[in-house]
């Protein structure tokens, strides 16, 4: 019999080996992930015998959608053992981390899918871009490696390299340490850029199997540093970058986010009773499904649209404008786990 249930912290050793078995990461990383990032109280599986067969992590974060900061649930680590796939089990699983959000007040779930396809059967589409920029040629200079600085100062470029995006991750000190704990246990290398001696720029880079660089996180406060900054990196080092930087490369949908609570999402990112009335369709969490108008209050007027709840999670997030409702904004996530 399979059952569905929360992890414990006597199923981290499984559940490490079966991140192992299924992801191409590094032991360190491993290792940071369950020491820094393991949250059994909010990590679902389903279990045979028992057996882990099916499983995910959630993190508790902190989004910042349109202006509004809203809890989040981040998820990662989604695995089904060989053998088990086709049966339906993760669905339940993330029914099962859904239905512990709505319980925690939780509104929004977000993560970034490693194939887009899969999700889009339950209802997901894509709300975040990356830009993946190559450098085509070789710096001037052979890179010089900058010394990792203080956490606060590339937390300050942090914050202020993001302020204009939709659904980013809100940083605090101690997220941000941890973040530079992984990617040193990796061997990651910095880069700084200076203006007036201060920091307005920063980007950490991994070095492949190939031997290029990949560098997973760049952030700056202007164009001018971006470019300066990213000039210094040998020829075919791959940069993912927000996706308005006004550098050549390929723009590529990069995450999802799942709105878990509609009403409340209506509310907090509209909250205009007369702007949308919206018959919301949802396969996954029966109680998103109803005609909302725009402050989120159920009605029984007809809509003046259909939409699925992940064409409304576009909308409301700003990934895509809808009439005059909800308009454009740039939507961004550095965080990936």
């Amino acid at each position: 019999m399979i059952t569905i249930r929360p992890l414990t912290v006597a199923d981290k050793q499984q559940a490490k080996e079966i991140w192992e078995l299924r992801f191409h990461d590094s032991l360190s990383f491993i290792d940071w992930f369950f020491t820094e990032r393991f949250a059994p109280e909010t990590s679902f599986c389903a279990e045979e015998d028992g057996r882990i067969i099916s499983i995910l992590h959630g993190s508790v974060m902190e989004l910042r959608v349109r202006g509004v900061i809203l809890p989040a649930m981040m998820i990662s680590g989604v695995a089904t053992l060989p053998g088990y796939e086709g049966q339906g089990l993760m669905k339940r699983v993330l029914f099962a981390l859904f239905s512990e959000c709505k319980k925690r007040n939780i509104p929004l779930a977000f993560h970034k899918p490693s194939h887009f396809s899969i999700y889009r059967a339950v209802g997901e589409f894509p709300c975040y871009n990356a830009l993946f920029h190559m450098r085509e040629t070789e710096p001037s200079a052979p890179v010089v490696w900058d010394a990792l600085p203080s956490v606060d100062s590339l937390l300050r470029v942090y914050e202020q390299a993001t302020a204009r995006y939709s659904g980013i991750v809100l940083r605090s000190r101690a997220d941000l340490g941890k973040r530079i704990h992984d990617l040193t246990c990796d061997g990651t290398r910095f880069l700084l850029h200076k203006t007036a001696g201060i920091i307005d720029g920063y980007l950490f880079a991994t070095e492949e199997d190939d031997g290029s660089l990949y560098c997973e996180e760049a952030l700056a406060t202007s164009f001018e540093a971006y470019e300066s900054m990213l000039a210094r990196l040998p020829k075919g080092s791959v940069v993912k970058l927000p996706p308005d930087v006004p550098l050549p490369g390929d723009l590529l949908p990069w995450g999802v986010m799942i709105p878990v609570d509609v009403p409340r999402l209506l509310r907090a990112l509209c909250g205009n009773p007369s702007a949308v009335r919206l018959e919301v369709l949802d396969g996954m969490m029966p109680w998103n499904n109803g005609v909302f108008d725009g402050a989120g209050a159920k009605t029984t007027l007809a809509p003046t649209d259909t939409l699925s709840v992940g064409r409304l999670m576009q909308f409301l997030c700003g990934y895509l404008p809808f009439q005059d409702s909800f308009t454009q904004e740039s939507c961004y996530c550095a965080d990936e786990y």
